[in-house]
């Protein structure tokens, strides 16, 4: 029998010359002789197949790949000998030039337009100074307040959560909520502001009501009413608190098949109106099966322009501050059927989304 030699770490082994298998492979037999059993001819007969198969993948994929860059050679030059030949003609049709510059002019607005939904936590004296202007020529009340509530938490929690000054995509925002927590509370004693606090300090005499609840005794804004109660920056809400308490506060519900008329119900029953034509109060009202009621679980600020919208809310109790841009109502529904926090039971009524006290929509779980 001819035999071949071949070499290891270890040192070198003859081996019979019309083997397949290698030197590692006759130590694996000699060293490991345990069951003196053979594995099964089928096995080895899979274990080929499979790497035959896994080695023609390889081969198509190189192949599609080799392909794929013919292809775009033979377009790139079939794009260059088009431009070439273009250039060299000189009749220029300029009706064609107009045309064209006027389709691509709609595209790219259509694109901004579509590009529109973003968003920012305002991070920093940029974004924090652009979303004030917008609150100030819009009417809002306070906004110098509002801009020290920002800017405070983003000197705090927003560090410490590396908030950014910048635009994001809309949908894909996500700050470290423990982070933002932990940094609030190293430098902070006291309550932070939420969502129905905030919006409603930017609303400050432009949101009136014929009547108001003569006092409140629930339990669903027993934070909100401590923190407006003992801490003294929120002196402003305070002043207004059976106002705050009837807006936001569970409300029994008017009509069990059709519970969403309940917030709308409440809204004319105590004669809320916003004195604005541009400022509106965004509220995703909460139904409770236990209790049988409604109440304001998440609110914020919007601001209509001629071609989108500025929706501006803080997201909870020592979370973000945050402004979003979209196109239309649509989006921003989209945009908040995103958070979790606002969605009960399986099967349960809601959440239900108004404009001031008109019903606009009904949230949709997404994912």
């Amino acid at each position: 029998m001819k035999m071949r030699m071949e070499f290891d770490s270890i040192g070198s082994m003859e081996i019979p010359e019309e083997s397949y298998y290698g030197v590692q492979s006759l130590r694996a037999s000699i060293n490991f002789q345990i069951t003196n059993k053979r594995v099964s001819k089928e096995l080895i007969v899979s274990l080929a197949e499979v790497k035959k198969a896994a080695a023609i993948t390889l081969i198509c994929d190189i192949l599609k790949g080799v392909i794929s860059i013919v292809i775009a050679i033979i377009v790139g030059m079939m794009l260059c000998a088009e431009l070439l030949g273009g250039c060299g003609n000189k009749n220029i049709n300029k009706d064609n030039i107009t045309t064209d510059t006027a389709e691509e002019s709609k595209q790219q607005d259509s694109n901004k337009k579509q590009e529109l939904s973003t968003a920012t936590y305002m991070g920093g004296s940029n974004t924090i100074t652009e979303v004030c202007d917008e609150l100030g020529s819009a009417g809002a009340s306070h906004v110098d307040t509002f801009k020290e509530w920002v800017t405070d938490f983003a000197d705090s929690a927003g560090k410490n959560a590396k908030l950014k000054d910048t635009w994001s995509d809309a949908y894909k925002m996500k700050a470290d909520t423990v982070k933002c927590m932990d940094g609030w509370e190293k430098k902070h004693d006291y309550s932070d502001a939420d969502c129905r606090m905030t919006a409603f300090l930017l609303l400050d005499g432009l949101l009136h009501a014929q009547s108001t609840e003569d006092s409140y005794s629930g339990t669903y804004l027993m934070f909100d009413t401590e923190a407006i109660d003992n801490v003294d920056r929120y002196e402003i809400i305070r002043q207004n608190k059976d106002m705050f308490t009837t807006l936001y506060g569970e409300k029994s519900i008017t009509d069990d098949k059709h519970p969403e008329k309940t917030f709308s119900d409440n809204w004319k029953k105590y004669g809320f109106q916003i004195d604005s034509n541009r400022i509106s109060l965004i509220s995703i009202a909460i139904y409770d099966p236990d209790s049988d009621a409604m109440f304001v679980g998440h609110t914020g600020v919007l601001i209509k322009y001629s071609d989108y919208y500025l929706f501006v809310e803080k997201i909870a109790f020592e979370q973000p501050y945050q402004a979003t841009k979209v196109n239309n109502m649509d989006e921003l529904l989209s945009i908040l059927s995103l958070r979790p926090e606002y969605f009960g039971e399986e099967k349960e009524a809601g959440p239900f989304v108004y404009n001031n006290g008109d019903y606009v929509g009904t949230l949709e779980l997404q994912g």
